[in-house]
């Protein structure tokens, strides 16, 4: 297509003469995104563009040496607003407007007026843009030849083809038809914008009307100089676009109206009655709302002060009309057919339902149309308006109802409170809406919603104690009641807290302490220092508690929470202390062999189930708490001899450490006398006993340099082992090593024989 690029200056205040100009060089659009504004001129009017190297800047010059500039804003725009709009001058435009819709922009739909059709689009920055079809090609607005005036049933004369001097402008009106150039000694043209009306008032005057006479004869003119311009008033008032541009007879639509020139005070009439309410938004937009007419075109008039006119039509339509719905009501799940039965519903008209947009629409007819009912979970009466392609709609109110399953409460538990409310409870049932409300006892609860078949109340305070009943409801207004639900108790005595035996134990915790007082109860919860205990009720004025661990030591407060949430505090009841570290007094006996199994005593202070034990840096085999001061363990092996250290120690109180305290005497090695049998299968496996002296739990056997696979410390002579795998007919030695690296050999002491299994 052929763009026509019109563009409408913006300026206030904008007065005195026009000033003549030499052609339009370039139109600059300053766009938030030139990379989308661009592709969408390309595919909007068929243009190319070149990007400027190293900016954000698109350049694309027409046949006719007007370019269009798309630019990088310097500052974020706002939507809709901009510094100019654009006219595209189509040939076609019931061709163009598909082929645009079928690239994925929205245009709008197609209007006919005096000048031509039109249809309206916006591009990536919000810009209006307005495709034009013209109903018939403008004349030249260049004033004829200066001749003799001809007589009246004369042809008009065409002026004479005379260049253009160099210092005069060319004149050119839109579309593309170039005039000759005036005669130089005629006073200079002024140039003027001209809207779509003005261009077909141009179309509609007779081409032989002759030029208005000054009253001076051509000669005289022709040798005098030309006379001045005249000054101009203030502009005009301007008329692009009237959004929406068909509306319903009933009236009441926003109609907004784009231009320029609006001046303060101005007036609408529509079909020639005035608008009681016209808004004026800026000088380029005019709020008014449609007052109901008959079917067919109307004309829009803004008129200033000066009494300057503009001129757009709109059309006024029947629009469609909703008479009956049917079903009245549906499930909030959504899939409910419903049929909306009225009057000039058109093929491919929308419906929105309850603020959304229903999925899908089936037209049957112009009086019958049907769709199913999306999920709803907020709304459960609401509106539903038809819109038919035009944008011409009908509203019908609150015609639908989203009916809830009728919610059930089975049960209520706890079932009973103090009447001083802020019980939490838990109601059990089906059919629970999250916005539904609770009321205990004609009193509305604080809710909170977990699930379809269970919500959790907090309960609200009563007047006296008693049974109330439980009522539900959901928001489409069904409820369930459930009668006798709650049982309201009167103010309890408190637990009374006298005594706290002993007042005082260690961080570590698990110390059993006694609460002495009143009015304990079996539930009874006890918190001490903050932290929940484990505890005993063992009659109405005793409580025995396991002290919980802390990390800190000092004065800590006891809380009592009876099972109606009474909560008893003590300030400053109990005590933490740190925990001495263990102590070591004494260490027997002294000493004992490397190879381990030695019984030591240890006596000290500070002992208990929590303390750890090592000698030389190793566990005992075997260490056991006799007392808080004496501890007994068998000592590990030792790989050398001499003094090694004792310790002891428990994690929140520290490490005693004595030094020397146990020598590893040197053990006597190891001795074989005999190994049975001395033959076995070559696949291992084979169970042999050795027996020899100085053996211990930790004695090692290998049978040719291979560890066997098994060792059995039977005692100090008496190992049983198997065999590890060898080779057939290989006679091997036997080996018994110590932890302390002391080993006895036998030489070829054991054969492998294939003939043998294990």
């Amino acid at each position: 297509m052929t763009p026509e690029l019109c563009y409408h200056a913006r300026r206030k205040g904008v007065s005195g003469v026009m000033m003549a100009t030499f052609g339009l060089g370039r139109i600059v659009l300053y766009a938030g995104n030139p990379e989308a504004a661009s592709a969408f001129y390309a595919r909007a009017a068929g243009l190319s563009f070149d990007r400027v190297e190293g900016t954000r800047r698109y350049e694309s010059v027409s046949a006719g040496g007007t370019s269009l500039v798309i630019d990088l804003a310097l500052e974020p725009l706002p939507r809709g607003r901009r510094e100019c709009s654009l006219s595209l001058r189509v040939p076609n435009l019931e061709a163009v407007a598909s082929s645009l819709r079928e690239d994925g922009i929205d245009v709008g739909p197609i209007l006919e007026r005096p000048s031509g059709l039109f249809a309206s689009l916006k591009d990536p920055d919000g810009r209006d843009v307005e495709l034009w079809e013209p109903r018939a090609k403008p004349v030249s607005v260049a004033p004829p030849a200066l001749v003799d005036k001809p007589a009246l049933d004369a042809p008009p004369l065409p002026p004479p083809p005379v260049p253009l001097p160099p210092d005069a402008p060319a004149i050119v009106a839109p579309p593309a038809i170039v005039a000759p150039p005036a005669i130089v000694d005629k006073p200079p043209v002024r140039l003027e914008m001209h809207s779509a009306l003005d261009l077909e008032k141009e179309v509609d005057k007779p081409a032989t009307e002759p030029p208005a006479e000054s009253g001076a004869t051509s000669e005289k003119r022709g040798t005098e100089p030309p006379p001045p311009p005249p000054m101009m008033g203030a502009p005009g008032p301007m008329l692009t676009a009237a959004r929406p541009a068909k509306v319903s007879t009933q009236g009441g639509a926003k109609i907004s109206l784009y231009g320029a020139n609006f001046a303060d005070g101005c007036r609408v009439l529509v079909d020639g009655d005035d608008c009681t309410k016209p808004k004026r938004l800026d000088d380029f937009t005019l709020e008014i709302e449609a007052p109901p007419h008959a079917p067919g075109a109307v004309e829009i008039v803004v008129e200033n002060a000066d009494g300057q006119r503009a001129v757009i039509q709109i059309v006024y339509d029947e629009g469609p009309a909703i008479e009956r719905f049917s079903p009245l009501e549906g499930s909030p799940r959504g899939g409910t057919e419903v049929v909306v039965e009225g009057r000039n519903f058109e093929d491919g008209c929308r419906v929105t339902f309850f603020g959304n947009r229903a999925p899908e629409v089936i037209f049957e007819s112009a009086s019958r149309i049907r769709f199913v009912t999306p999920p709803q979970e907020q709304l459960f009466h609401g509106e539903l308006r038809v819109t038919n392609p035009d944008g011409l709609s009908a509203l019908a109110a609150e015609l639908f109802t989203y009916r809830l399953a009728t919610p059930y409460a089975r049960e209520v538990s706890p079932a009973s409170g103090l009447v001083g409310g802020s019980k939490r409870v838990v109601v059990t049932g089906v059919d629970f809406h999250p916005q539904c409300v609770a009321r205990l006892g004609g009193k509305q609860a604080t809710i909170t919603f977990r699930s379809a078949e269970s919500l959790e109340l907090v309960t609200p305070r009563a007047s006296e104690p008693g049974l109330v009943d439980l009522e539900i409801e959901n928001p489409d207004g069904q409820i369930t009641k459930l009668e006798g639900a709650f049982t309201y108790e009167a103010e309890p005595t408190p637990p009374l807290l006298v005594e706290v035996r002993p007042d005082r134990g260690y961080c570590a915790g698990g110390q059993t302490i006694r609460l002495v007082g009143d009015n304990f109860e079996a539930d009874t919860l006890v918190r001490i220092g903050e932290v929940r205990a484990v505890s005993r009720t063992r009659s109405r004025h005793e409580i025995e508690v396991e002290l919980p661990q802390r990390t800190q030591p000092g004065l800590v407060p006891i809380e009592l929470v009876d099972r109606h949430g009474v909560v008893v505090r003590r300030e400053d009841a109990f005590t933490y202390e740190s925990r001495p570290a263990p102590r070591v007094d004494s260490v027997t006996p002294r000493n004992g062999p490397m190879v381990g199994g030695t019984r030591i005593v240890l006596e000290g202070d500070f002992f208990d189930e929590h303390v750890f034990v090592r000698i030389g840096g190793q566990a005992p085999k075997r260490a056991v708490v006799r007392s808080t001061t004496t501890i007994e363990l068998v000592a590990p092996p030792s790989r050398a001899s001499g003094f090694v250290d004792v310790e002891v120690g428990r994690g929140d109180a520290g490490t005693t450490v004595v030094k020397n305290a146990f020598r590893y005497d040197p053990s006597p090695a190891p001795a074989i006398d005999s190994v049975a049998p001395n033959k076995g299968s070559v696949e291992g496996g084979t169970e042999v006993s050795i027996e020899g002296k100085n053996f211990v739990a930790e004695s090692a056997v290998l049978f040719g340099g291979k560890p066997a696979q098994r060792v059995k410390f039977v005692s100090a002579s008496t190992l049983e082992v198997k065999t590890p795998p060898g080779k057939n007919g290989e006679m091997v030695d036997v080996v018994v090593r110590n932890p302390d690296g002391k080993e006895a050999i036998t030489k070829r002491a054991f054969l492998y024989d294939a003939r043998y299994r294990s």
